[in-house]
């Protein structure tokens, strides 16, 4: 999976399932080694710490940890924290 660009097109599943997300900022991550913060706005029942995989166009998947929660009306922005691989 390639490092996300600002405006690309996301699916995330979670325990509560898929949903889509749109990339708003994407960071490196100064807490680990090839690490990567991405915050996407999305739907869906977030919580901190909760795990989510984010799902390829080719239904390859990168398992993501969730730092952070913002509620902007019924969407939210959620602050994903990853390592993508090369």
């Amino acid at each position: 999976m390639q490092r996300p660009k600002i405006d690309d097109k996301l699916t995330l599943q979670a325990d509560f399932g898929k949903t889509d997300a749109i990339c708003v900022e994407v960071l490196d991550n100064p807490a680990a080694e090839e690490g990567v913060l991405l915050k996407v706005m999305a739907r869906g029942p977030f919580e901190q710490g909760q795990q989510v995989w984010i799902v390829g166009r080719d239904g390859s998947k990168v398992g993501a940890t969730v730092e952070n929660v913002l509620t902007q009306t019924v969407d939210r922005e959620v602050t994903l924290s990853t390592v993508l691989p090369a």
